[in-house]
């Protein structure tokens, strides 16, 4: 038999990482309701604001909204590890702290 070599044909269809129509459709929705409540001021983290203040003209339902809405408008903030070495001067450190720094040469084999 020859070399023989499968060639993929192309197979059409959406490009792949592309996005649908019915998707793009969606987040245009919600990037039109998301610019209207921030222009009337009435996002999920204004409304929780007006509470904490004291403001009685949200009524138990636009809370309720708020609480489901919020997590699609307000990302929540992770919590982030930091492991960091604060410099101190030489002047800072106590005589215990700088003779430990030294090695002191006491755990220095002997002999």
């Amino acid at each position: 038999m020859e070399n023989m070599t499968i060639e993929k044909k192309n197979q059409g269809g959406r490009p792949k990482g592309s996005q649908s129509k019915e998707t793009l459709r969606r987040k245009a929705i919600a990037l039109r309701v998301e610019a209207k409540l921030t222009a009337s001021k009435s996002t999920p983290l204004e409304i929780f604001a007006k509470v904490m203040q004291g403001d009685q003209s949200i009524t138990e339902r636009m809370l309720d909204a708020a609480k489901a809405a919020a997590p699609y408008m307000h990302p929540r903030l992770s919590a982030v590890t930091m492991n960091a070495n604060i410099r101190r001067s030489v002047t800072e450190y106590s005589d215990d702290e700088l003779a430990a720094l030294a090695g002191d040469g006491e755990d220095e084999s002997e002999g």
